[in-house]
């Protein structure tokens, strides 16, 4: 009998986010889809870089012969390059034909200099964290945020190590600049560095690189004396994101010296050392300030009647008549939606079991099982069927 043969779990993923990207390069789909795609690439390759590549570090280092590890940085090195290309030759001189110059690498000059300077007193100053490095520095880059590394020299031949913080989500990443030539949409990295000065005004000269940790966030759930699962998948829920860093990704330019000093302030010597592009987190591009129905797909609203329930009557009432089928994002998810709002406040309701993955920011659902918890509804297992309430 023939052997089955699998594909490397690892490498289907990383295969997927290359059809992503493929999208993205499609010059038929409409062009903000096309930026979308290009941020659901940025995004899983975050998700990737956290949750397996932990994982085949172990294993390269425990199996020299294992070589996923070196195929999926390969793969990952491909793919960054096609996403540069498409980006830098396909989306921005898309944007531009329209009329929106999409400042990427760019000098900030003339005007647009003007208003960064005003931008930058009455928006972002107030956000702005710079923390001066050195052996004793406690400072804990946060996982998957940007910093600009600031290299200072100063009077006496001195030199410091500055790290800036770049405040999103309290700011937007990208602002929008109206200039008689058109709109201008500069990067929020950008708005800082060109007034870096400010901040450091003793400085005789000043470099700036953008720098990003990523790290680790596999969570190691091996039952140890019989400790509860739920327990165990929240304290090491807790952890993640103080893991170990998987990758230092920096900016091309970062001297050899510098990228060494950085490294052991932060510990970083277990992390990849990525030399990448100017910008990280790119997948911040779906929420490019670009508002033209033209370039989008068209709305397609969801249907709001759902057969068999009546508006005025609870979910609980119309279940008790016949099971009730919702067809998302066919029919509105306002449907799923008032299912949990409903069972956080309804008394009979004892416990609630859900499986929830990549949860978003502000998630609805999340909050309606944070009331069912203040309101006494429990939920001993860590996952369960989705939607299942008893």
């Amino acid at each position: 009998m023939e052997a089955f043969r699998y594909f490397n779990r690892d490498i289907s993923w990383l295969t997927f986010n290359g059809r992503v990207l493929i999208e993205a390069a499609n010059e038929t789909v409409p062009l903000m889809e096309r930026i979308r795609f290009l941020s659901i690439y940025s995004s899983n390759l975050d998700e990737f870089y956290r949750v397996r590549m932990p994982y085949l570090q172990k294993n390269a280092m425990q199996d020299a012969a294992n070589n996923a590890f070196l195929e999926a940085e390969a793969m990952i090195n491909r793919q960054q390059d096609e996403f540069g290309r498409i980006l830098t030759q396909s989306v921005i001189p898309a944007l531009a034909r329209l009329g929106i110059h999409f400042s990427y690498k760019d000098e900030v000059s003339g005007q647009i200099a003007d208003f960064a300077k005003r931008y930058f007193f009455t928006q972002i100053a107030g956000f702005l964290q710079p923390v001066y490095l050195n052996d004793k520095t406690s400072f804990f880059p946060e996982n998957n945020q940007i910093y600009i590394v600031v290299v200072l020299e100063l009077p006496g031949d001195r030199e410091k190590i500055a790290l800036v913080n770049i405040p999103v989500p309290q700011l937007d990443r990208f602002v929008k600049i109206k200039q008689p030539d058109g709109e201008y949409i500069i990067f929020l990295e950008d708005l800082i560095r060109c007034n870096l000065g400010i901040l450091f005004p003793d400085a005789l000269e000043i470099k700036a690189f953008n720098i990003k940790v990523t790290r680790d966030a596999e969570l190691d759930l091996l039952d140890e004396d019989g400790e509860d699962m739920a327990e165990l998948v929240e304290k090491q829920l807790s952890k993640r994101d103080f893991g170990l860093a998987t990758r230092f990704l920096y900016e091309p330019g970062l001297s050899l010296r510098h990228l060494q000093y950085i490294v052991n302030v932060f510990d970083l010597k277990k992390a990849s050392l990525v030399e990448g592009r100017r910008y990280h987190n790119l997948k911040d591009l779906s929420s490019l300030p670009v508002a033209s129905p033209a370039i989008s797909y068209p709305a397609w609203p969801a249907a709001q009647h759902l057969e068999g329930f009546e508006e005025t009557e609870t979910l609980f009432e119309a279940l008790t008549r016949r099971d009730l089928m919702v067809h998302a994002p066919y029919q509105t998810y306002d449907t799923i939606l008032r299912f949990f709002n409903e069972a956080a406040i309804d008394r009979s309701v004892q416990e609630i079991y859900t499986t929830m993955y990549r949860v978003a920011h502000d998630s609805k659902i999340a909050h309606a099982l944070i009331s069912a918890a203040r309101n006494g509804k429990k939920s001993d297992r860590a996952c369960g069927t989705e939607g299942e309430v008893r």
